[in-house]
């Protein structure tokens, strides 16, 4: 795991912590709605009733009310201008109220089954508002009662039976209730076990067989393996088509696995948002049985949204520990953040529903009723938090993401910061504590701190609370450029790894926007690295690097008011940890950065502070498939060169059985005996540059290029070929039956799909492939 694991899991328990100070849990974990539920259906049953200590106001005429006709309406217990007050006290005193209280509880609680002792702490509770004395014993009846109170009974005046009809209406209008809140609570808590509980069972399953290469391997030799991968694991869901975009770009479609995965967590939400609904009536709460259902339903789709969300947020976070413990890359958790957040939003938008089609229920006013409720803030607090996650999951579709994804990152932040704020003011004023739905929020708030918590570690820790050097060196011939970083600290760089890097010194000065970036190659302290001078040609760089004399070198970081960036006055570098990085010029800050290389530079390479937040990826489960591979095929396009160049010097490295630092100490490819490296590439530029800057002493490594753009003309040799590669043929020309292949894809959609559907065919024949496809299809 990365080094802000135990940091995260600290900042996780803290904020823990806060929950289980803040109360005691869910309705049904740690909240019981009605614990001495007898009892208090025999107080409802009564609080409504005036007594003969009942205080009324100056203008009320109470010699007009008699124990005949009257209201049946519940008094509260605070001073109210005229309302009659019945205080605790008075109730404590009342003879005719106690025994009536005693006796209820007795006889209706015995039939229930509950306690003795437990019926004595109800009354006190109940009958006395907490109060001692005078206990159940002393307060029941010496004859009982025989009389039972009218239902429209206003006067109790004297020791009663509870009406009936109204104690069974009571009684069962909260029963009902609380079974209702109660599944609510066991529905979601089922829901949250069952979504990690599936993902820390994978997790944990990939932890033991990477730790374990016999196991492994003996899985891998499997007749049963090799059909679940050709047929589940392996495929797309439909046809080929995966990481290429759908069309009008409406969005990917996940693997096969993943998308039943996905498949069986929507089909959960519908079911648990659908299910053991019932209606209690005649009902004390409820003027209809269309008004309770639609109750049930907006509360059980309002808690499973807040229940969701907070999935979400834990699977946006790049610091989720979810994914070093899998092995998962951080765009099948993104997959999985879209999917819990289009599945609260709509749990949302059904819980608004419910509540609004609700007051046109029999019993109730409509639209009179809607908008009185509509004008209380906690209301229309739930329609802003409503709107706003709408907002955020329907600007979240693939075209913004693509084309602006910087200006979708910060309206996707903000709006998602209204829902929660929303949530908050929608539920916690309203209900208060007693319900315990606050807790679901504070866990997506411990989640998104964590998470944040741990990037500002990541970042003091990597730059040592300042800013990291950088170099950067345009790549005559192509829109591509070298970037050299010298972290403060070095520690645990290695191949299939990124980095997200933070400029804030270009373009506007955004300094919270940050990119990931694929580490091309690292060195450690003790490995010398030289970088390109600002006066030398990349082009005319002489390919055996093994000769160039490491100089001293000062990149020096502009002090001036601007601020801005400086050239470096020399290139290279001596016993300085760096990491070098491959960029493609886009929108947003790589277009930023080619502007003031423009500007800024005068010659090929450029000094800028940056601040390395990385490194990210590269678990061990995540490269178990590389670890009994005899045989290692990349299939490269473009610049995901980037990604594979680390498995590049990591293979050269064990290959030389070399001891020095530039190496990975982890021999992630133990047994390979082949690493065929397959890269097509548009610019030849790139192709140059990467040969003599990257491959160069790269010893039994397999090279096949291929150039597709216009450069292609001008190729002489046979070590690049003009045109298209042959994926097929690339892939069949290096499996072989009795032997371990694993193939790495790292390209355009349309490649990745492509090596996707021939692993398959090849898994099908016979042959054990395995794939490991890096994507950023954020």
């Amino acid at each position: 795991m990365q080094a802000s694991a135990p940091l995260l899991l600290l900042s996780l328990l803290i904020h823990t912590q806060y929950v289980n100070a803040a109360n005691d849990g869910i309705v049904g974990f740690g909240i019981d709605l009605y614990p001495d539920l007898c009892c208090q259906s025999c107080r409802d049953s009564l609080s409504a009733l005036y007594l003969s200590c009942t205080t009324f106001p100056s203008s009320s005429n109470a010699s007009g009310m008699d124990s005949g006709m009257g209201m049946k309406k519940r008094h509260d217990e605070g001073s109210m201008e005229g309302v009659p007050i019945t205080s605790d006290d008075c109730r404590a005193n009342d003879l005719p109220w106690l025994q009536t209280m005693a006796y209820c509880i007795q006889q209706n609680c015995n039939a229930v089954g509950f306690g003795a002792e437990e019926q004595v702490k109800c009354f006190s509770k109940q009958a006395l508002s907490g109060a001692i004395k005078p206990t159940l014993r002393e307060s029941l009846p010496v004859t009982a009662p025989t009389i039972e109170l009218a239902s429209d009974a206003v006067w109790l005046n004297s020791t009663s039976l509870v009406n009936s009809e109204l104690y069974y209406d009571t009684y069962g209008t909260y029963a009902e209730f609380g079974r209702s809140e109660n599944l609510h609570s066991q529905y979601s808590v089922a829901l949250v076990i069952l979504v990690i509980g599936v993902i820390l069972a994978c997790g944990i399953t990939n932890q033991l067989i990477a730790s374990s290469p016999g196991l492994q391997k003996q899985i891998q030799s499997s007749s049963i393996w090799s059909k679940l991968g050709q047929y589940l694991f392996l495929p797309a869901l439909v046809g080929s088509r995966h990481l290429q975009p759908l069309p009008r770009r409406l969005g990917y479609v996940p693997g096969r696995m993943l998308s039943i995965n996905i498949g069986i967590y929507v089909i959960l939400n519908i079911v648990f948002s659908s299910v053991s609904f019932r209606s209690f009536q005649p009902n004390i709460a409820f003027f209809s049985w269309q008004f309770e259902i639609c109750e049930y339903v907006g509360n059980r789709t309002g808690v499973l949204s807040l229940v969701n969300t907070a999935i979400a947020i834990l699977f946006a976070g790049r610091n989720n520990l979810l994914i070093s413990l899998t092995g998962w890359s951080q765009t099948t958790f993104l997959t999985l953040h879209r999917w819990s957040a289009r599945v609260a939003t709509v749990q949302a938008i059904v819980h608004s529903v419910a509540y609004t089609v609700a007051y046109w229920s029999p019993g109730y006013l409509g639209a009179v009723a809607y908008a009185a409720q509509a004008a209380m803030p906690f209301y229309w607090w739930g329609i802003i938090a409503t709107i706003a996650y709408a907002l955020a999951a329907s600007l979240a579709m693939l075209p913004l993401r693509a084309k602006a994804y910087d200006t979708f990152l910060l309206i996707h932040i903000g709006f998602s910061i209204l829902a929660l704020v929303g949530c908050w003011y929608h539920l916690v004023p309203h209900f208060g504590l007693d319900y315990g739905y606050q807790i679901w929020l504070y866990l997506a708030f411990a989640f998104w701190s964590a998470d944040r918590f741990a990037r500002f570690i990541r970042l003091a820790y990597y730059n040592r609370f300042g800013s990291s050097e950088a170099i950067v060196e345009a790549i005559p011939g192509c829109d591509i450029f070298q970037i050299t970083v010298f972290p403060r600290t070095s520690w645990g760089f290695g191949p299939g790894q990124h980095t997200f890097l933070y400029i804030p010194w270009i373009g506007a000065g955004k300094f919270w926007e940050s990119h990931p970036f694929s580490i091309a190659k690292w060195t450690n302290q003790e490995s010398p690295s030289t970088t390109v001078s600002e006066t030398a040609d990349i082009s005319d760089t002489d390919s055996n690097q093994d000769n160039i004399k490491s100089d001293e070198v000062s990149v020096q970081v502009s002090s001036q008011k601007s601020n801005i960036l400086t050239r470096s006055s020399s290139v290279t570098t001596q016993k300085r940890a760096s990491i070098q990085l491959l960029v493609r010029g886009h929108t947003g800050m790589t277009a930023a950065l080619r502007r003031h290389m423009s500007l800024y530079s005068y010659g090929s390479s450029l000094g800028i502070p940056v601040y390395n937040e990385g490194p990210y990826a590269g678990h061990r489960t995540t490269l178990q498939p590389f670890q009994l591979a005899d045989t290692v095929l990349c299939i490269v396009g473009g610049i995901g060169i980037t990604h594979v160049l680390g498995f590049v010097q990591e293979f050269a490295s064990a290959y030389s059985r070399s001891d020095d630092a530039t190496g990975s100490k982890t021999r992630i490819m133990r047994k390979a005996k082949r690493f065929i490296l397959a890269w097509s590439s548009r610019e030849l530029a790139l192709i140059e540059h990467v040969r003599r800057n990257f491959l160069v002493g790269c010893e039994g490594t397999e090279y096949l290029f291929w150039c597709t753009g216009d450069g292609s003309s001008e190729i002489k040799g046979e070590e690049i070929t003009a045109g298209r590669m042959d994926i097929t043929s690339v892939i069949r020309s290096s499996v072989e039956h009795g032997h371990q292949t694993t193939v790495l894809a790292c390209g355009p959609g349309s490649l990745a799909d492509d090596v996707r559907q021939e692993v398959v065919h090849c898994v099908g024949d016979g042959f054990k492939v395995s794939l490991v496809e890096e994507s950023f299809c954020w």
